[in-house]
């Protein structure tokens, strides 16, 4: 597992709702850090603990209200996942740096720390800052940092409740403070199988939103398309990874700072096992940068440049589809194709450009677009 989660842009759109017509996100390319204004009541208080928001295959995520970052901690089976995900993290997390200047449509969390379960010093502070992770997750286990991706403001839950949740239900739903855990996952490949029929296990955490309802919701589609192409040409040909379970969603903007507390450790390594050797961040840059780009594109790309397409490619088609898919009938879907391929295309060709890139690389993007299609022939 390699979880990234690339928060996308929007353009202003509104929703019917029940009542009124309500706006949900605002002109600007996503929320304003005023959506994050409920969090700073708390900000300083000491005594409040973390609580969990969400879950994946590695690890247990949870958020300390009040603070900028979530903390991702690790299963027992799933500690090297977990280090893997630091690894793709940092190296998308860099790419997207360097590409800054080129006004890159999605916005990668920033990457704050890994904290190994032999840092005592941290875990002693913080232990039992988690009292509804004691009774899941055996505790000290390894911890990643990052960025906290702020919730769809309230407004905008409301209106999703209204118009996706049975009527029965939209009570409780709206009751359960999980919901206000919202992040909309875009599926630009994938419409719903039955859209007439409303899930009465309707829940806004992790919630999919399907092509037929950004639709629905006269989302900027193209748009979506768009800036997800320039995310993952970056992906494969500026941080050399494959993008395999890189997550694409919806959320509010936080504010400038990070809320991120300087005692908090930072201790970082290549390894858990020498995680305390290392002096400083600049050691770890070298280091991985080395180390973990012999494993990726461009390595394999130079000597296997076949097998290097069909890991792209299968791991294109085996994430969740927030990727719109080739050879789809409907003039939406081969609109968002096109959109995606272009872009994706072209964000390459720029990459490719760069000084020291070897060129003996250029025709690779043609080629995983190409594969794609051939896929689904």
């Amino acid at each position: 597992s390699r979880k990234t989660l690339l928060n996308l842009p929007s353009a202003s759109f509104v929703i019917e709702t029940q009542s009124s017509e309500t706006k949900i996100l605002s002109p600007s390319l996503i929320i304003t850090a005023s959506s994050s204004a409920i969090f700073r009541p708390r900000q300083q208080n000491p005594a409040v603990g973390y609580r969990r928001i969400g879950f994946g295959q590695c690890g247990i995520i949870c958020e300390r209200p009040g603070r900028g970052y979530v903390i991702k901690l690790a299963r027992p089976a799933y500690k090297t996942g977990l280090w893997a995900d630091f690894q793709s993290h940092f190296m998308v997390r860099e790419a997207f740096q360097q590409e800054a200047n080129t006004n890159a449509k999605c916005r990668v969390p920033k990457l704050f720390s890994w904290v190994p379960e032999t840092n005592t010093e941290w875990w002693d502070k913080n232990r039992l800052l988690f009292p509804e992770i004691s009774g899941v997750l055996p505790l000290p286990t390894p911890a990643l940092i990052t960025e906290h991706i702020l919730p769809l403001p309230r407004i905008a839950r409301q209106a999703l409740i209204e118009r996706y949740c049975p009527p029965e239900f939209q009570a409780s739903v709206r009751a359960d403070p999980t919901n206000r855990d919202c992040l909309a996952r875009l599926y630009l490949g994938s419409r719903r199988q039955r859209p007439d029929l409303l899930s009465p296990n309707f829940t806004l955490r992790n919630f999919n939103l399907h092509l037929d309802q950004m639709l629905e919701l006269e989302l900027p589609v193209v748009l979506f398309a768009r800036a997800m192409g320039e995310a993952l040409a970056i992906i494969h040909w500026a941080a050399h990874v494959d993008g395999y379970d890189i997550e694409f969603v919806l959320g509010s903007e936080g504010d400038t700072g990070t809320g991120y507390s300087e005692d908090i450790s930072v201790s970082l390594d290549l390894t858990p096992e020498s995680v305390l050797a290392m002096s400083s961040h600049e050691d770890l840059d070298t280091q991985m940068r080395t180390k973990f780009k012999q494993r990726t594109t461009r390595e394999i790309g130079l000597n296997e440049p076949d097998a290097l397409i069909s890991h792209l490619v299968k791991a294109f088609f085996d994430n969740d589809p927030y990727y719109p898919r080739p050879r789809r009938e409907g003039d939406t879907e081969r609109e968002l194709w096109d959109a995606f391929t272009t872009t994706y295309c072209q964000k390459a060709e720029q990459i490719m450009r760069v000084a020291g890139k070897d060129q003996r690389l250029v025709d690779l993007p043609g080629k995983f677009i190409n594969a794609c299609v051939s896929y689904v022939a």
